[in-house]
């Protein structure tokens, strides 16, 4: 690849429970007047597939454990949104400098277990929990947006996430459907002739990371970029979940 292209389809309307993303996004290309090509990228953010879905929760409706309601204390947190954060999560790894960063039940590791209350109504108690099966999810819009755009298309979700010893959030993917999310480079040589060892590329997540110039984390409204110019047909289809590494294996717990 000698260059690559983000756009970002422009006016795209607010998305609500039970709407149809795959027919959305089509209609948004059509007024974007944006032609589609075999190997095309769609970024699309988690929060709109969220919606789509319904994973909204009201807080109120939970029940209240002894363990969050002794986190809360402890941390001077809602103790109703403590027991949203314990329900999505698998364990939690930390609770210094009142922050929480929990294994997600997907997962991988994160603050809150992925749980906003930005880019949503307020008007009752209510936060927006990620997708329960991102990948499923990503592989239904890639299939249906392939035969509405008549194209081989892929797809990735993204989200937002801090890193261990650097400022700031950055994108990463989420899931993806028919994209080379990890290639493995171990093997190939440098350009001195060197033998790389143990060099696997991040594919989905630096794809992920430059959406987010475009895509915002604010009032930008850009949720879906798409990605032209990308090409690693050489290398092997797999899903951005095989990004995530197995504790036994994650060098920062």
């Amino acid at each position: 690849m000698e260059q690559i292209q983000l756009l970002a389809l422009q006016n795209f309307p607010l998305i609500e429970p039970g709407d149809n993303l795959d027919s959305i996004i089509f209609d948004s290309i059509l007024k974007n007047h944006i032609d589609i090509c075999d190997g095309d990228v769609f970024i699309i953010a988690q929060k709109i597939i969220s919606k789509a879905e319904d994973r909204y929760l009201n807080l109120s409706s939970l029940s209240l454990s002894s363990e969050a309601v002794s986190l809360s204390e402890k941390l001077n947190r809602d103790p109703y949104f403590i027991q949203a954060v314990i329900n999505e999560s698998n364990e939690i790894v930390s609770i210094g400098k009142n922050v929480i960063i929990v294994e997600h039940k997907l997962g991988f590791i994160n603050i809150n277990a992925g749980i906003d209350k930005s880019n949503i109504s307020q008007e009752i108690n209510q936060v927006l929990l990620l997708p329960e099966n991102p990948s499923k999810s990503a592989d239904l819009i890639q299939k249906k947006l392939s035969q509405k755009l008549e194209k081989n298309i892929s797809v990735v979700i993204t989200d937002s996430m801090t890193r261990p010893y650097r400022s700031g959030i950055t994108n990463f993917a989420l899931a993806s459907a028919n994209l080379q999310s990890l290639i493995d480079l171990t093997g190939d040589k440098d350009i001195y002739g060197n033998l790389l060892k143990n060099t696997e590329i991040a594919i989905a997540d630096e794809i992920a990371a430059a959406s987010g110039l475009l895509m915002g984390q604010g009032s930008d409204m850009q949720p879906v970029i798409l990605l032209k110019g990308f090409n690693k047909d050489k290398y092997a289809i797999n899903n951005a979940i095989d990004l995530i590494v197995e504790k036994k294996d994650d060098l920062y717990r």
